[in-house]
């Protein structure tokens, strides 16, 4: 039985896949133009892993000039097809559908440990980035219908985001204008 693929292996070889031949610098940039923080473009995590993507026959390279350089151009191989069908398809498992890690959220977790002015300045700042983010993903190209969707998908998961900032904004606002001695549940 061959290793599953790690996110990141599965992310390269769709982009392989999606968009033909490309050096480890072409695939390096797209993992660092992607409005998520998820995704490790170091050169350290990249060049490493096209070469373990390489010895297990998933990509193969060539080299190939460019102007008076030679670079290493990598694309996708069967097995290597076959992989990332095998890592797209169901069964999906429960890393994949639960609560990704979020900062965000840790962070809501210890926000009594600021002042009420501070968590307001919080607050606001959280949902103005998220403002800034947004228009961001909005702005990025598309270049299929799966872009499309991948994008309209960041952009309401960070709509929701915005929705929860609210929510939680009215509940510490309800329970500052709370009558002393109440309970607060």
């Amino acid at each position: 039985m061959t290793r599953a693929l790690s996110e990141l292996e599965g992310c390269v070889l769709g982009h392989l896949w999606k968009h033909g031949p490309a050096t480890a610098y072409a695939v390096r940039k797209e993992l660092l133009d992607s409005p998520s923080w998820h995704w490790s473009g170091s050169a350290g995590a990249i060049y490493p892993l096209l070469e373990r993507l390489e010895k297990r026959r998933l990509v193969m390279s060539r080299e190939s000039a460019r102007g008076d350089r030679a670079h290493w151009a990598y694309e996708l191989t069967v097995a290597g097809r076959t992989a990332l069908i095998a890592w797209l398809a169901p069964d999906l498992a429960e890393d994949i559908v639960s609560i990704a890690p979020d900062p965000l959220r840790t962070r809501m977790y210890f926000l009594g440990a600021l002042s009420a002015r501070q968590r307001t300045a919080f607050l606001a700042g959280a949902r103005a980035k998220l403002l800034h983010h947004i228009k961001e993903i909005e702005a990025m190209p598309r270049k299929d219908e799966y872009d499309d969707l991948a994008i309209r998908g960041a952009v309401r998961a960070a709509r929701a985001r915005i929705a929860w900032l609210k929510e939680v904004e009215k509940a510490l606002a309800k329970r500052r204008t709370a009558p002393r001695g109440s309970k607060q549940a």
